[in-house]
């Protein structure tokens, strides 16, 4: 050990990157930092024997994976992926490596499962290796992803292919140009069950090669505070895919304290077969812990001329002094929490080179929610157009009723021939319905609902302006008739489902333990009750519309259409466009600053309000 003591003053070092910054790994497929094999070696070890066992010939299986929050659960995926990528990737019906986040819920598994599972096998090649290995495509049992993958085969239409495999939507003549068509009567499936499908024909496609499944962060599936649908459809998931395919290894992580809440969600048969083996990550001791600091900083070229200096201190510049009073209790430590003091340690080293290092030392808890807000904003905004408007809403509405004082419903098999969702408030139940398809399906959908649904349950409708059945046609009739029952229709504007996204996102990090300020693991709660303070205007006004009951701004959707296919447009063309006058569309447009910006003039010029706070009124 280090002859050094806590009182000496620390090693000056220039600006360099430090070697611990990568404290949570957000994904396995994040960069993997200098991995200590003995670390967690036999759970490792487990799942390799297993792994070879499928290979062999023998039926899949399911692994359990549990431990704190920052004992190296994710780490451990990671591992796998870069063993399997450097041993036996390329080898004809070699491991496939597939990870999910389950940052999901209960009504949209299947979709995110089919994301994970096309975006993996997408990624560097592992499609095409496959595609050029198996001739025999029609054994996947699906006529519209033989069409897709004999396209990416063949080097056809590769974008449209990969955005179809993955689940993103598609215009009717981009599904065309893939030969895809769907049939009149198959426009009003429900979206999971087609994800589904193409799931089990992807998984076909796959054999014989083992195909290794990892689900992580597993209590991300619990949408709000005590929800079990989440954990309950996870299982019914991998009881159907195992009885269905017999070459995957099921791999899932979840945090120890959820443990005995998701065991106590699942019939016996699924938990069966769900815990068939688990592996306890434990915090490390000494030793390990200290070959893990070593390792980092051996794999520090900026510092390896310093470190030759430095023989006989095999931990330079770190003092491991200074880490002794985090194994002080028990003699074991998380190694997250090593990581993040060596970090913190290491920027000590660099001081005020460091850019903003006075700004980190005193940020404050708000200020770093509303930094991570931010990055994930910007990430939801990319994705959300891709992922959909009704799993966006699937995902992230529930939290938002629960935290508005309303009681979300559990699964009903009246309601659920009709709505996505619904909740109870002071003025009784309400039904919400996700309705962002086009044209037939969008007719069918209403025409369920319109069967179906009866007061005094409450209904609204989420949708798109820019999607609205045209005036005369049936749709529009179904839609006047249920409005004339009492229905509200609502359109949460594109920013408030990249606000939702985004806070779906920080809430499920603070879960998993990822969010740390200093030496501070970030809880839930509080990432809550910021979320709620600085909630966006969008989603305040989204809200709003969900929990009290407001007059419909008729003349909104066909406005919001007109302008959303323009672009830009003056106020006069407008009213000409809808047969209004000029100053009822500048009053619809005034009355929805979050729905459109306004240049004043003359002439009075409307535009789309895209990102951010509502559009300011600028004067010509």
């Amino acid at each position: 050990m280090s002859p050094s003591t806590l009182d000496s003053p620390k090693p000056r070092l220039p600006l360099q990157p430090n070697p611990f910054t990568n404290i949570a790994l957000r994904s396995a497929w994040g960069e993997i930092p200098s991995d200590v094999s003995e670390v967690h070696n036999a759970a490792f070890l487990t799942i390799l024997r297993v792994l070879d066992q499928i290979r062999m010939g023998s039926e899949g299986t399911s692994i359990v994976v549990t431990g704190a929050p920052g004992s190296g659960k994710t780490h451990l995926l990671g591992r796998l992926r870069n063993w399997i990528g450097n041993n036996a990737g390329e080898a004809v019906h070699g491991p496939i490596y597939i990870y999910v986040r389950c940052n999901a819920s209960a009504a949209t598994f299947w979709r995110h499962l089919q994301l994970s599972l096309a975006s993996d096998l997408l990624r560097a090649g592992c499609l095409d290796r496959l595609l050029s290995q198996r001739s025999d495509l029609d054994r996947v049992e699906n006529l519209n992803v033989v069409r897709v993958l004999r396209s990416l085969q063949e080097g056809r239409n590769r974008l449209l292919a990969s955005a179809w495999l993955r689940g993103e939507p598609l215009t009717e003549a981009d599904s065309v140009a893939l030969g895809i068509k769907v049939a009149a009567d198959d426009e009003e499936r429900d979206r999971e069950w087609e994800a589904k499908r193409i799931t089990h024909a992807l998984l076909r496609f796959t054999m014989p090669a083992p195909t290794v499944l990892c689900f992580d962060q597993i209590e991300g599936l619990e949408t709000y505070l005590g929800e079990q649908a989440g954990f309950r459809a996870f299982g019914q998931v991998i009881s159907e895919l195992h009885a269905q395919h017999k070459h995957l290894l099921f791999l899932s992580c979840i945090v120890s304290d959820y443990e005995d809440r998701f065991q106590q969600s699942l019939i016996q048969a699924d938990k069966d077969r769900i815990f068939r083996y688990v592996a306890n990550l434990k915090p490390i001791a000494w030793e390990p812990a200290m070959r893990i600091v070593r390792a980092r900083l051996d794999a520090a070229p900026a510092l390896a001329s310093d470190r030759r200096a430095h023989a006989g201190d095999p931990w330079w510049p770190l003092d491991p002094k200074r880490l002794e009073p985090l194994f002080a209790a028990t003699g074991l430590c998380l190694p997250r929490r090593l990581i993040q003091l060596c970090a913190q340690e290491f920027d000590d080293c660099m001081g005020e080179d460091l850019p903003g290092f006075e700004e980190r030392q005193t940020m404050s808890l708000p200020d770093f929610l509303q930094e991570q807000y931010e990055r994930n904003l910007a990430d939801a905004r990319r994705t959300a157009p891709r992922e959909g408007a009704d799993k966006i809403l699937g995902e992230s509405l529930p939290w938002l009723l629960q935290n508005s004082g309303l009681t979300v419903l559990g699964p009903d098999a009246e309601a659920s021939r009709f709505s996505n969702l619904a909740y109870r408030g002071p003025a009784g139940d309400t039904a919400l319905v996700y309705c962002f398809r086009r044209g037939n399906a969008l007719t069918n959908s209403l025409k369920r609902i319109s069967k179906t649904w009866n007061p005094p349950v409450g209904l609204k409708i989420l949708s798109d302006p820019s999607i609205q059945p045209k005036q005369g046609t049936v749709g529009a009739n179904v839609l006047d008739e249920l409005k004339r029952r009492g229905a509200q229709q609502s359109y949460p504007l594109p920013e408030a489902l990249a606000a939702l996204h985004a806070i779906r996102n920080l809430t499920t990090s603070a879960r998993s333990g990822e969010l740390t300020l200093g030496r501070r693991q970030i809880t839930e709660p509080e990432t809550t009750e910021w979320a709620l303070a600085n909630l966006a205007p969008q989603v305040e006004q989204l809200r709003v519309e969900l929990v009290q009951k407001a007059d419909e701004d008729l003349m909104l959707p066909a406005l919001s259409a007109l302008v959303a296919e323009k672009k830009v447009i003056d106020a006069d063309m407008a009213a000409r466009e809808l047969s209004l006058r000029a100053e009822e569309v500048a009053a619809c447009a005034r009355r929805h600053p979050m729905h459109f910006g306004l240049l004043e003039g003359p002439p009075l010029v409307l535009f789309q309000a895209v990102e951010g706070s509502p559009a300011g009124t600028n004067h010509a």
